[in-house]
């Protein structure tokens, strides 16, 4: 894996994550248009796994792409939300981060 796809990887990983705050927006303030901001959003996401997975291997790509979404979702848990991280969670980051070399590893 080369260093656009990494960079295809993290931005897909963003795109997936903001989808899941305008539905929670929803939820909250059954405001319609953030039904439809989230759906735009899918389709980037689709477009951006299209173009990821043509170039590198389907198994390697998506379980980055898992991984990356695991760190950012518990990022901005702990940032935003103030959720507290323990020493599992700092474990559970230090396995991540060791799988993602291995795989990025040629």
């Amino acid at each position: 894996m080369n260093y656009y796809t990494i960079l295809l990887a993290f931005i897909a990983t963003i795109i997936a994550i903001l989808p899941l705050i305008f539905i929670k927006k929803y939820i909250v303030n059954k405001e319609f248009y953030n039904l439809i901001i989230a759906f735009v959003l899918y389709i980037l996401l689709l477009l951006s796994y299209i173009k990821l997975f043509e170039k590198g291997e389907l198994s390697s790509i998506y379980i980055v792409l898992q991984i990356l979404q695991i760190f950012l979702v518990l990022f901005a848990g702990i940032l935003f939300f103030n959720e507290s991280i323990n020493m599992t969670k700092i474990i559970g980051i230090l396995l991540g981060s060791l799988s993602i070399y291995l795989l990025l590893k040629n």
